[in-house]
C-alpha cells in the first residue's frame, strides 16, 4: 500500500507533470506526499576557477537558491489549489541531485519515488541522468513520468 509519495521536482515540464502524476494518485490512495527539489551545486570548468571570484561562485549558488526556494513554492501553490484534502509537504536539498533524493526517500521512509523522465539538467535524452540513476539505486519503487513537447 502506497501512504508515502516522494516527488522529485525542478522545474521542467517533465517534473510537473511527475507532480500531476503524484497528485492524481495521492487523491486515490489518501498518500501523503513530499515535494523535493535539489538545487544543484555550480560546477564550473577548471579553467573558469581561475578567472572567477569565489564571491562570484557564492553569488550565482545564491541565485541558484532563490530560485529553487521559488520553484518550490509555486508547487506547493499548485498543489494548494487542486486539492484541499492533500497531506503535502516540502523539502529543499542542496548537493548531487540524485543522492538527495535517494537520501531523502530512504530516510523518509517513502513507499515510492515519483519522477520526470528528463529534468533541467538532461534536455536530449529521453531519460534523464537524474531519472537514471534513481532508478538504479532507489530501496523503493519508482515511477518515472514521461513528457514530451
Amino acid at each position: 500500500m502506497i501512504k508515502k509519495i516522494l516527488v522529485a521536482i525542478d522545474g521542467s515540464e517533465a517534473s510537473k507533470h511527475a507532480m500531476d502524476f503524484a497528485i492524481d494518485l495521492a487523491k486515490q490512495t489518501f498518500a501523503e506526499f513530499q515535494l523535493l527539489t535539489v538545487v544543484p551545486p555550480v560546477l564550473l570548468p577548471p579553467l573558469g576557477l581561475i578567472k572567477v571570484k569565489s564571491k562570484a561562485i557564492k553569488e550565482l549558488q545564491c541565485e541558484l537558491e532563490t530560485i529553487y526556494c521559488k520553484i518550490l513554492a509555486k508547487s506547493l501553490d499548485e498543489v494548494q489549489k487542486r486539492g484541499t484534502q492533500l497531506k503535502v509537504s516540502t523539502s529543499l536539498e542542496k548537493g548531487e541531485p540524485h543522492k538527495k533524493i535517494l537520501q531523502t526517500a530512504k530516510l523518509g521512509n517513502f513507499d515510492l519515488i515519483i519522477i520526470g523522465s528528463r529534468g533541467l539538467s538532461s534536455r536530449f535524452t529521453a531519460l534523464g541522468s537524474v531519472s537514471s540513476r534513481v532508478i538504479d539505486e532507489a530501496l523503493c519503487p519508482v515511477t518515472v513520468t514521461r513528457w514530451r513537447n
